[in-house]
């Protein structure tokens, strides 16, 4: 048994190697960390403004510590979430051990931990440089410890250790959609044995006290710090707003990706199974965090990246298919069949994935695949049913036709964005990042220059420039304007004029980059059509190969000044663009030329 937990385990962690992988929007929070470890407190640009742009501040406060005795965030976060990985599964591994059935069929407990290492979004998460995975452990801790300490309760202890609470607020503080969770499965809980003895109320009093009291400070200091009462991300990205239809989507294709529909007969042997032994409470622990917080999820539009908040709901349902086995292989006869139905469970969870991990373009394209529908044969033959020996029969042809539209939808709008065009956008980000921190050591760039652009990881990290953000998450003027776009965490958008009255020195031309090759023909393409944009645009070479390109919202006056080794030309100017594209452009001629 010792060896195949140890198979299991092994799995898992060669599974999140094939997907190691960091993501631009954790180095926000990298940034945080820094600042905060080097005594300039948990902002996002030194000096200037408070903004909590981060929703995960435990997650900020442990890499602030590992910076503080050496350890880089970048390093330290995929540290914490391996480690926080283990922990997750050593957790389901104790809590099936001490639930394993007699005899021959102990080997059961297997099952949940195969399917939890076969998950491809569990791998993805348990890496990304994101709290994901350190919140997913405290919640499922916490709600094995709450459905623990229950039945502590109802055996009569008199004084049970409140440690759900803890583990609850603990989440709270990682993720704020903790607080959510950590109300419904309390407070189920509490309804559920309400009636019941004095014990009970003490230890509900005790519960309530530790976990509301924790948020509470944790909301008084947000309040107290930076002005509001809910992260400055809550503006930027939702601000009110519901987003059913793009939400529903989300969930739908989360639900044919990984085959729910397969899992349904052991979650309703599962309640079977609780029903007899009278223990509901379990089934009712993991449906008070699973099912408020997918109501949730589908209100706000679902989530940019891919399936993130849902990774949650694997552990919980796995817990509960190990029940529905094991109420299912009460013989030798259906312990086959059960098994079985296991296997075909297992091909679902895997194909799909499987596939579209295969599938994948392997050069950075945004928005893929639904943004590239109609433009790339890739993008149409993407998750084609047809590809796959599962998926070509009829009836399964339907739902994997249905789910590659959900997904063509959804990426569109920048919703569930796939692990693998974050791990390539990064691949194109920190070559940049680091050409510009090399042009600031040379003098090139004043380090005291302010830019703004949309993309706010990995550049400002390693640049530590000043930075106006365009989309809102780290800057709170940007967050409470209107929404301009229906993207998800891209929906509002910085004017033009408020660059200009806040003294930024260059507004990116490009959503991501300041600098682009020369060379590359794309530039050329690029730099070709601002000839004809009605604002002017400006370029000037920074290497042999290549060229920054931006408006300057203080002009070029100024801009001569900041950048007195730069020689800034015109978009407008017809001789330097042909100049700078190395051949006469066709199409930049100017009418009667």
């Amino acid at each position: 048994m010792l060896g195949g937990l140890a198979v299991c385990l092994i799995l898992l962690l060669a599974h999140a190697a094939h997907y190691n992988f960091l993501t631009d929007d954790a180095f926000i929070s990298f940034r945080y960390a820094r600042n905060l470890a080097e005594g300039y407190g948990l902002v996002f640009n030194p000096g200037f403004e408070r903004v909590e742009g981060y929703t995960n501040l435990s997650w900020v406060l442990w890499l602030a510590a590992g910076y503080a005795i050496g350890i880089a965030p970048e390093l330290s976060a995929s540290i914490l979430s391996v480690t926080a990985t283990v922990a997750l599964w050593a957790v389901l591994a104790r809590f099936v051990w001490r639930q394993r059935p007699d005899g021959n069929r102990a080997y059961l407990i297997l099952i949940p931990l195969l399917l939890f290492g076969l998950t491809r979004s569990v791998a993805v998460w348990s890496t990304s440089g994101l709290e994901t995975r350190l919140f997913e452990l405290l919640v499922v801790a916490g709600a094995l410890r709450l459905i623990h300490e229950d039945g502590e309760l109802q055996r009569g202890i008199a004084r049970v250790h409140p440690l759900a609470a803890v583990l609850f607020a603990l989440a709270s503080l990682t993720r704020p959609d903790g607080v959510l969770i950590a109300a419904c499965a309390l407070g189920a809980v509490g309804v559920l044995r309400w009636r019941e003895t004095t014990a009970r109320l003490g230890w509900a009093v005790r519960s309530l006290a530790i976990c509301g009291g924790i948020v509470a400070a944790h909301y008084l200091f947000r309040r107290a710090y930076y002005g509001e009462w809910l992260p400055n991300t809550y503006y930027a990205k939702v601000d009110g707003r519901t987003w059913w239809s793009m939400g529903g989507r989300y969930l739908a294709s989360f639900g044919l990706e990984y085959a729910v529909y397969l899992w349904l007969p052991f979650v309703v042997a599962a309640l079977w199974f609780h029903k007899k032994r009278t223990t509901l409470v379990t089934p009712l622990v993991f449906g008070a965090v699973i099912i408020p917080h997918a109501v949730y999820v589908a209100s706000i539009g679902g989530d940019h990246f891919e399936y993130r908040p849902l990774d949650l709901y694997f552990p919980l349902a796995y817990l509960l298919l190990f029940d529905g086995v094991r109420h299912l292989a009460r013989s030798p006869r259906s312990t086959g069949w059960t098994i079985a139905g296991v296997a075909v469970v297992a091909i679902g969870i895997v194909e799909l994935p499987y596939r579209s991990n295969a599938q994948f373009v392997e050069t950075y394209v945004h928005g893929y695949p639904g943004m590239r529908i109609g433009k790339t044969a890739s993008a149409e033959e993407f998750l084609d049913p047809g590809r796959s020996a599962f998926y070509r029969w009829p009836l399964l042809r339907k739902l994997a036709e249905e789910h590659r539209e959900l997904i063509r939808e959804t990426t569109k709008h920048f919703v569930g964005i796939r692990q693998e065009e974050h791990a390539l956008f990064l691949g194109t980000v920190i070559p940049e990042a680091r050409r510009l921190q090399n042009l600031i050591a040379r003098g090139v760039i004043p380090p005291d220059t302010y830019v703004a652009m949309d993309s706010v990881g990995a550049i400002p990290y390693y640049t530590n420039l000043r930075v106006l953000d365009r989309l809102g998450l780290t800057d709170a003027t940007v967050a409470h304007s209107p929404f301009v776009r229906e993207l998800a965490a891209h929906g509002k958008r910085a004017t033009w004029d408020d660059a200009r009255e806040r003294g930024v020195d260059l507004w990116a031309d490009n959503p991501v980059h300041l600098l682009l090759e020369s060379g590359d023909p794309g530039f050329r393409r690029r730099i070709e059509g601002l000839y004809s944009k009605e604002r002017e645009r400006h370029f000037a070479s920074v290497d042999d190969t290549h060229v920054l390109v931006a408006w300057l919202p203080q002009g070029i006056d100024n801009a001569r000044r900041r950048f007195p080794r730069l020689d800034f030309r015109s978009t407008h100017d017809l001789a330097a663009i042909r100049g700078a594209a190395g051949t006469a452009l066709p199409g930049t001629e100017p009418p009667g030329e």
